[in-house]
């Protein structure tokens, strides 16, 4: 008599995958893209409306330092709220790490920094700059510091940590860098002694490196200290006008500035000068080879679905 031991297996029955429905471009631009943007500024058109609103029922004047202080506040708890809320990310993920604050601000200080000092200094060789005497005013070099830290994180806020990031995850890394650029740059047209060539000259020397410097590192915090020793140092340390304003009195070097336009950047500043829009250049691109290198670039929506974001950036 033979046995056997069969042990019989039931096969799963083969359930035919589901067809992906692929959402068309239109749509997804309009859902990832544009609606964060308008949320994002509505937010911030709200928070500054009820904080301006606030701070006039208690009577508090609204000096220049106070009014950038609003707008920048307003722009970060803008972006806060829309990255954890909407998007449902860490703020860590678009640059804005609590832990990396203060680490990443000096860097860019020092960055920032080293690029304006080869600015003047460059300037200084050729005849163009001269220091005739120092004063120290503390009062008014502590009060500079806190009106340039308040308009770096303003403007960074506006412009990389908003409008240079949904730009990217919309249309790519390359489109919005160049996008962003020239919003910076001919939305200085409005300043005094601006023209048409120092418009260019920002959009240049400090709209592509600052974006290029964002892709190259993902920290706004970065770009924010680098804003910020860009404009204290010009005004404040080295006496020169900062975006076309005249230059301040109360800087600590008291400068003899004499030459060709093109060189000095004329009443608008050294921001004007062919040698910042050159160092500039040379800059920028060495930050958007290093974003390159270190695979932190985005392709535009149309090359893939879904939201396009960047993981694990340290």
């Amino acid at each position: 008599m033979q046995t056997c031991d069969d042990t019989v297996t039931l096969a799963a029955p083969i359930i035919p995958d589901a067809p992906q429905t692929r959402i068309p471009l239109a749509q997804r631009i309009g859902l990832h893209w544009v609606v964060r943007f308008l949320i994002t500024w509505f937010g911030f058109g709200l928070l500054t409306a009820a904080l301006v609103a606030g701070l006039q029922a208690m009577s508090v004047e609204i000096s220049p330092i106070v009014s950038t202080g609003v707008l920048a506040v307003c722009a970060l708890l803008a972006v806060f709220m829309v990255t954890l809320l909407i998007e449902r990310r860490n703020p860590a993920d678009i640059g804005l790490s609590l832990r990396r604050f203060v680490i990443d601000c000096l860097k860019g200080a020092g960055v920032g920094a080293a690029y304006l000092c080869t600015a003047v200094g460059i300037l200084a060789v050729l005849g163009g700059y001269r220091i005739t005497g120092v004063v120290f005013v503390g009062p008014a070099l502590a009060g500079a510091l806190v009106l340039h830290l308040l308009v770096g994180v303003f403007e960074e806020t506006l412009v990389r940590g908003i409008l240079f990031r949904f730009l990217e995850e919309g249309l790519g890394s390359w489109i919005a860098l160049a996008i962003s650029a020239l919003f910076f740059g001919f939305s200085h047209l409005s300043n005094p002694h601006a023209t048409l060539w120092s418009a260019i000259a920002i959009a240049l020397e400090a709209g592509v490196v600052i974006g290029a410097v964002y892709m190259a590192t993902r920290s706004l915090w970065f770009v924010m200290g680098l804003h910020t020793a860009w404009n204290f140092l010009q005004g404040a340390l080295f006496g020169v006008a900062v975006s076309g304003a005249d230059a301040p009195t109360e800087s600590l070097f008291q400068p003899l500035i004499q030459g060709n336009h093109w060189l000095t950047g004329g009443a608008f500043g050294i921001e004007a000068s062919v040698i910042t829009v050159v160092l500039g250049l040379g800059l920028g691109i060495f930050f958007c080879v290093s974003a390159v290198r270190r695979q932190r670039t985005m392709r535009g929506l149309w090359w893939r679905g879904g939201i396009n974001v960047l993981r694990n950036v340290s």
